[in-house]
């Protein structure tokens, strides 16, 4: 749903200039993936750049690079890398960027110089954007007016590969961790790609289904507490706050210490109408 149209949106006039960062990693094609993995886990990154020579050659992902075992580890970058799509220049307004970035379920691109010239330049992030949203938006939108409603989550004993499935599937980047207690659906972690890529585990997992190991990792090893909430009447703009302070990308939605919903970084761009 959009909340304002276009016009009113905290992000009309904003281009894709005004809130790019410079692209400081990156990968060549040539490279083995197993270098890019060691990279995406150590900075978390859901997403890396594939440059030759300063030009844009195309994107890799965490969902294709986890897809490598040990035993594939000599397959290079451009074995698995993907077309550069969307194509973001510096003049494209920010909320028409962000708005085809999520629909191609990415949350950093990379900014080029123009269609022509693919040069890079920079690297658009949805959190940056994220920032100018919560600075010009007013209170008067909750959470409870944007929040998806229908939760997927999971368990603290489910296995760690299942759970990247279940977020390939839904095409999401995080889930609630919940227990039951009585007819309370009560949250108690949450866990992330990051989470997962950061530990190195989701590997781990899916070799264990191949008989490498006895005993899979499960979520409750990886998941991530405290958990940050929100409640439905949380004005918008306080949660694309926390979000930012705490640099996470979605925020479990509780009432009355149960879960009721969720909101992501997605939700609040689509919600501010581009």
């Amino acid at each position: 749903m959009s909340l304002n149209p276009a016009r009113g949106s905290p992000l009309a006039g904003v281009s894709v200039r005004e809130v790019m960062v410079p692209c400081s990693t990156f990968v060549e094609p040539r490279d083995p993936v197993t270098r890019a993995r060691a990279i995406m886990r150590e900075e978390g990154l859901r997403t890396i750049p594939v440059v030759a020579g300063g030009r844009l050659e195309g994107l890799l992902t965490s969902r294709d690079v986890m897809r490598v075992t040990s035993t594939k580890s000599n397959i290079p970058v451009s074995g698995l890398m993907l077309p550069p799509q969307p194509l973001i220049t510096p003049a494209d307004p920010a909320g028409r960027a962000c708005l085809e970035m999520i629909g191609a379920g990415l949350r950093e691109v990379p900014v080029v110089q123009s269609r022509t010239d693919r040069t890079v330049v920079g690297i658009l992030r949805l959190d940056a954007v994220l920032g100018v949203i919560a600075a010009r938006m007013g209170k008067e939108a909750k959470v409870e007016d944007i929040m998806t409603r229908d939760v997927i989550s999971c368990d603290p004993e489910d296995e760690l590969s299942r759970v990247w499935d279940m977020m390939e599937d839904g095409r999401i980047s995080g889930v609630p961790v919940v227990r039951r207690e009585g007819r309370r659906t009560v949250v108690v972690g949450m866990i992330t790609r990051s989470d997962l890529i950061r530990s190195g585990a989701i590997r781990l997992g899916q070799e264990s289904d191949k008989g490498r190991f006895r005993t899979p990792p499960r979520v409750k090893s990886a998941m991530r507490t405290p958990v940050v909430t929100v409640t439905p009447d949380t004005p918008v703009a306080r949660a694309a706050e926390i979000m930012i302070e705490r640099r996470i990308g979605r925020l479990p939605v509780v009432s009355g210490g149960e879960l009721v919903g969720i909101v992501s970084v997605s939700d609040v761009i689509r919600a501010m109408g581009g």
